[in-house]
């Protein structure tokens, strides 16, 4: 009970670690929201504008992250026996949607500044554009590591490679509008930028659904682990088999195995285990037993 509750601690206070990328990823993502709102005023730039309020659509939805993050800490109850960890995937959801609402806003801004192209003072834009993007960068490098093994965290730095795509869209046409003078330049990099930021969001709510439908991992193929299972000496059949997520990197599984007469149990049960925790890193197994003749 002792070692039980030490790895208990240790995997809650890593947990907790694991949020601190967050804090300065939403403490840069504020930093640009504030410059280059201050900077489209400046210069004039639609662009600085639009991705700014871009900014304030991340900052709400890296807040959501660290939220759902935090409650997906708290404790298993009597009423919630799997704890809170679906709430990194719903922030997840609700993060892949504010991805397309923010880019229907910027598809918006692009076609009304190509219908109605205005002078720009590109230079001051472009210097504005810079420092969102070095921002972004450093907030990415933050959120890389993490964002690996959490689909929480793989929403929130999916926010800021469109935030820092943003950027680079700016830099671009500021020195397009530098060197020629043509402001619709500005607009035709925008929608460029919204077929990756879609691109981006569509891979997170793939995921998300996924997981909410009690899916299958897509790393892990349903017929090889029945082919595994069906080598341990004296199975028959594996059948009622299912793969779900509780959370991206939280795989579970379970299965009927049946049994020859006369094979002990608890050799099976430990020999299946054994394969779906050293083969697939699956360790939330549930395997249920069956004696051939009663199938």
């Amino acid at each position: 009970m002792i070692r039980g509750g030490g790895h208990d601690h240790e995997h809650h206070q890593a947990e907790g670690d694991a949020e601190r990328p967050l804090y300065g990823a939403i403490a840069l993502t504020g930093v640009i929201f504030f410059v280059e709102l201050a900077g489209g005023w400046w210069t004039g730039s639609l662009a600085l504008i639009a991705d700014a309020a871009h900014m304030a659509v991340d900052l709400l939805g890296l807040s959501l992250t660290l939220v759902a993050a935090m409650l997906a800490r708290l404790p298993a109850d009597p009423k919630r026996t799997y704890g809170y960890r679906r709430v990194e995937v719903l922030a997840a959801l609700g993060n892949a949607i504010a991805l397309m609402v923010a880019t229907g806003f910027l598809l918006r801004e692009a076609w009304a500044r190509f219908a109605f192209p205005t002078a720009i003072a590109a230079k001051p834009m472009i210097a504005v554009a810079f420092v969102g993007l070095l921002c972004n960068v450093g907030s990415a490098a933050i959120l890389w590591k993490a964002s690996r093994t959490n689909i929480n965290m793989r929403g929130a730095l999916l926010h800021v490679i469109s935030d820092g795509a943003g950027s680079v869209g700016a830099l671009l046409a500021g020195f397009i509008i530098l060197q020629t003078r043509w402001y619709r330049a500005d607009a035709i990099v925008t929608v460029l930028i919204c077929g990756g930021i879609v691109l981006t969001a569509f891979w997170l709510l793939r995921d998300s659904v996924n997981i909410l439908l009690e899916g299958a991992p897509a790393h892990l193929d349903i017929d090889e682990i029945r082919a595994a299972l069906k080598e341990i000496p004296g199975v028959t059949d594996v059948h009622d088999l299912h793969l779900w997520s509780l959370t991206q990197g939280k795989d579970s599984m379970s299965g009927h195995l049946v049994l020859e007469a006369g094979r002990d149990h608890a050799d099976a049960l430990l020999a299946g285990k054994k394969i779906m925790a050293d083969r697939f890193g699956i360790t939330h197994v549930t395997l249920q037993i069956e004696k051939e003749n009663a199938v």
